[in-house]
């Protein structure tokens, strides 16, 4: 199978000063269609934060989606390629001039996260590769999980507990970080009807991930070779199970 040409960009000047009122300096975290735009979109509505992550390359630490892990050849595209190697978590702070009080991690559910994060390479015409998606969510998160052993300041949110009941997400993330409410925020709960790259959230759409109707899209090949690829570790310490038969359990839910 071909694949796309490696070739990194050097090491650049990514720091970048906080701006406007908060009180709070975030940097957050997820692989591309883990739901990271409705994390942010969520927290920037109801509290006093800052995020301190930047879109101008996606080769350096402080973009959202930047591959932290060792592996620097298992990335979607050539524009996520980098040289940056990271042994611990004191580290990876030490890259950052302005340093954040918490990481913020988004994940998916692995099952509902591939299919999702391969239409998106369709339609963003990303090259084919010779890995499978899911070694990308195996390394991207193992990072994360391997520093969050060394601080307390990286703490992982799950998206389908932001679809089930994002109040309550909120109110655990406020008394973790102790947040502050933006003054509206008092007294209701702002949420966004639409964030960038995602369609409005119906409650069809609220359904397909609760009641787990994406494991019907899989064929039996397909399901099996990510399940041959999966980390259970991994998925196993960021709260998801693992469907050696997705199909098997929608007809017993």
């Amino acid at each position: 199978m071909a694949t796309q040409s490696i070739e990194c960009p050097p090491k650049g000047d990514f720091s970048r000063h906080p701006k406007g009122k908060g009180s709070m300096k975030l940097l957050h975290y997820g692989l591309q269609r883990s739901g990271t735009n409705f994390l942010e979109s969520l927290l920037k509505k109801n509290y006093r934060v800052q995020f301190l992550n930047s879109n101008k390359s996606r080769s350096l630490p402080l973009q959202k989606h930047f591959r932290l892990y060792s592996k620097k050849t298992i990335i979607p595209e050539p524009q996520y390629c980098n040289n940056i190697i990271v042994e611990n978590f004191e580290n990876f702070e030490a890259l950052f001039e302005v340093v954040p009080d918490y990481y913020l991690v988004l994940s998916k559910d692995p099952y509902s996260w591939y299919l999702s994060y391969r239409e998106w390479a369709k339609k963003c015409n990303w090259p084919k590769v010779n890995h499978h998606y899911i070694e990308e969510y195996n390394l991207f998160y193992g990072k994360f999980l391997e520093f969050s052993n060394q601080t307390e300041k990286v703490i992982f949110v799950k998206y389908i507990d932001l679809v089930k009941d994002s109040n309550a997400v909120l109110n655990q993330l406020q008394e973790r970080m102790n947040l502050k409410k933006t003054i509206i925020s008092r007294f209701i709960l702002r949420k966004p009807s639409k964030v960038s790259q995602s369609s409005r959230f119906a409650n069809e759409r609220r359904a397909y991930y609760i009641e787990e109707k994406y494991l019907k899209e899989y064929s039996n090949e397909d399901l099996q070779l990510l399940n041959d690829s999966l980390d259970i570790e991994v998925t196993g310490l960021l709260g998801y199970q693992s469907f050696p038969d997705g199909h098997e359990r929608l007809s017993e839910s």
